[in-house]
């Protein structure tokens, strides 16, 4: 039997919240043992504002995969040092954008935050292991 994982993604009027640091609610996912959304488990707040304790909250809620908007280098490494796999500067609609996570297709163009003008998943400044991604890098 496959074991599933439990996804966070930050929520703003329905849509991804613009920008994770100040990101205060998260809709978690569990996934089934194939990487597809089974089903949303709760609605959470987060109320901590420095990027190690937002971090931390997230370990506490099990969440080991993270869709998010824009977020600044801090949270990003406070979040990839904690082990936590992270999708950055996506925008849309929450139910179209999990359906896309759960379909391997939210890395299109159509995902990206507005005036992004690169595929959303080259927006990522490091990787876990601090390799150049992109043209935001430093």
């Amino acid at each position: 039997m496959l074991v599933g994982m439990k996804l966070a993604i930050t929520v703003w009027n329905g849509r991804i919240a613009p920008l994770f640091d100040v990101a205060r609610h998260i809709v978690i996912v569990r996934t089934d043992g194939y990487g597809r959304a089974a089903e949303v488990v709760a609605n959470a707040d987060l109320d901590q504002d420095l990027p190690r304790q937002k971090a931390g909250a997230l370990i506490a809620m099990g969440i080991e995969s993270l869709v998010c908007g824009a977020l600044s280098l801090e949270y990003e490494e406070s979040l990839l040092e904690a082990g936590i796999d992270v999708e950055a500067f996506v925008a849309g609609d929450i139910e179209q954008v999990l359906q896309a996570w759960s379909d391997g297709t939210l890395h299109q163009r159509g995902f990206s935050m507005p005036g992004c003008g690169c595929p959303r998943h080259r927006c990522m400044r490091h990787g876990r292991h601090g390799q150049h991604r992109g043209p935001h890098s430093p």
